[in-house]
């Protein structure tokens, strides 16, 4: 009998911000360095130990933008199977508490109105937020 190990799938839990201000939505384009190179995404990150999604993504958004976030509605979560890891994409609807962005991550940053969300290269699981976020504001 032949006993092959099988590693566990890698759940990657990821919460991220529709940050809306003045009427439009923030896109933050990623590293040409990181996985999905040049893909639009929403802001956010992985959680660190013992983090609620809210606490992490408050701090993902203040590494990653250099603001403050208060945190208005949570979207359905979506997730994205890449065969060797799952993202779980929890999704919240925010809006800045500061203003003067530093962008420590991504190439570049667009002010989006809602519309126009569809036509830049999100990352597929982005994809889906978008359309929950419309459900959302259609919902309001």
């Amino acid at each position: 009998m032949i006993e092959v190990l099988v590693s566990e799938k890698l759940v990657v839990r990821v919460p991220c911000a529709v940050i809306e201000h003045n009427g439009k939505i923030l896109a933050g384009q990623r590293s040409a360095a990181l996985s999905f190179p040049l893909q639009w995404e929403f802001p956010g990150g992985k959680l660190e130990k013992n983090e609620t999604d809210e606490e992490g993504l408050v701090r993902e958004i203040r590494e990653e933008l250099n603001v403050e976030i208060e945190i208005l509605h949570k979207l359905p979560v979506t997730s994205k199977d890449q065969g060797w890891r799952e993202i779980i994409l929890v999704p919240f609807v925010c809006r800045l508490r500061t203003k003067n962005i530093k962008l420590t991550e991504h190439e570049q940053i667009m002010w989006l109105k809602s519309e126009e969300l569809p036509s830049l290269d999100w990352t597929e699981a982005d994809l889906d937020i978008i359309q929950n976020y419309y459900r959302y504001l259609a919902a309001k």
